[in-house]
């Protein structure tokens, strides 16, 4: 069973509170100023959301746990939207110094933002390695969870230039097929999948809460 110390009322109230913050951050910067320029960050704190909520359902749902056709769904689906977790963190790409608000608000709204996707995707992460764990073992767990933040790393990427998003896997296959074999030619989407993927990784070993 998936220990309840990853979804505890402590965890779930701070990560409300945070992106509840966050939200109150850009509200407040739209009252202001009469500009939604950062509206956009709400809709990618939501699908941030989304690996947490697949997270959530797995770990208080035990019968997914039982066959390996459930693992295998489950941890597809959760995987491909994992990255939109991380995402958050290149909208800093988006900050200007010359705007309706002084620079440090920007820096604090983008930084709020993106440490609530992380939070929220690190929680996904954690909850995902214990299930691997129990039903494989321990090594093979952190193994799997370096895979998914290298190709986390690599959908990063994918969102961000080619503009692709998480349920273009059934929009758009073909083309999504086609287009992802001569990233692995190029060296920025190589050092880029790599950079943001290996951060993932290390950022969520810290963030862990056990050992």
């Amino acid at each position: 069973m998936i220990t309840s110390q990853i979804f505890s009322k402590q965890k779930q109230q701070s990560l409300s509170l945070l992106a509840l913050f966050s939200f109150m951050l850009v509200a407040f910067r739209i009252i202001l100023t009469q500009q939604v320029f950062y509206g956009f960050l709400i809709f990618n704190l939501f699908l941030a959301t989304v690996p947490f909520l697949i997270a959530w359902v797995w770990a208080t749902t035990w019968k997914l746990h039982q066959r390996k056709l459930w693992l295998f769904f489950g941890t597809a689906l959760w995987l491909l939207f994992l990255p939109n977790a991380p995402y958050i963190v290149t909208d800093f790409l988006h900050f200007k110094k010359e705007s309706a608000m002084p620079e440090w608000y920007d820096v604090l709204l983008l930084a709020s933002f993106s440490c609530s996707g992380l939070a929220f995707g690190f929680t996904s992460l954690q909850t995902m390695e214990e299930t691997w764990t129990v039903r494989f073992h321990q090594k093979a767990a952190t193994a799997m969870i370096f895979l998914a933040c290298m190709l986390s790393g690599l959908g990063i990427y994918m969102g961000r230039f080619l503009r692709y998003n998480s349920w273009d896997i059934v929009h758009k296959p073909f083309q999504l097929l086609l287009d992802l074999p001569p990233l692995l030619l190029q060296p920025r989407a190589v050092g880029f999948s790599l950079g943001y993927g290996i951060f993932f990784f290390l950022f969520y070993r810290i963030f862990k809460t056990n050992p």
